[in-house]
């Protein structure tokens, strides 16, 4: 075995630390992830850290960028080749609830102390935000305005509900989620967004 391979055998990768604190974040929170914890989780020193990161502070700039894509980018991209606005509903609504939803949660708390978090978690939103609006307006030939509107109604009901039911089943997120969304999306088309 060359030195090459036993240091690979030793030091994971640098997704095994993005991946140890993903499930740190959705067990404890944001209050105990540090380089001693994650190195705790994975059995290993901190000069294994070093080898991929610079500091803390890299590491948790590539971590916001790996949530980004995990939790949003890569679900979008996902979804962009479908044409019904319902259906790509439908498939947007199911890739979402396969996520660690209290990593969102923790996420969020951190953004509440940490201004480089609140700017990425930003960020998201109005990714997130902009995406149900151009469903809505295709949907229900909205104004975009009024895309806007039921997009943002929709989004901070999903995001409102984990935040006060954290430990909530599924399966009860997605009925109340179903329901909004059908409400919504009837209402969209019955008044065309106007009040």
């Amino acid at each position: 075995m060359t030195s090459s391979q036993a240091m690979s055998k030793t030091i994971p990768s640098g997704q095994s630390w993005l991946n140890a604190a993903m499930e740190i974040l959705s067990e404890e929170g944001f209050q105990t992830l540090n380089i001693p914890r994650l190195c705790q989780k994975l059995q290993l020193t901190k000069g294994s850290f070093y080898h991929h990161f610079k500091n803390f502070a890299a590491f948790k700039q590539e971590l916001l960028a790996f949530w980004e894509k995990d939790f949003t980018q890569d679900i979008f991209e996902e979804i962009n080749s479908v044409e019904d606005p319902e259906a790509k509903y439908e498939m947007l609504f199911n890739l979402a609830f396969e996520k660690d939803l209290a990593v969102d949660l923790a996420i969020r708390s951190w953004a509440q102390a940490d201004n480089q978090v609140r700017d990425v978690v930003s960020k998201v939103d109005e990714m997130r935000i902009n995406i149900l609006a151009d469903m809505y307006q295709k949907a229900s030939d909205l104004s975009e305005d009024a895309a806007r509107n039921y997009a943002v109604i929709d989004y901070t009901g999903y995001i409102g509900f984990y935040s006060l039911f954290p430990d909530a089943p599924d399966s009860w997120a997605r009925d109340l989620a179903s329901i909004q969304t059908r409400s919504l999306l009837a209402d969209s088309k019955m008044t065309g967004g106007k009040i």
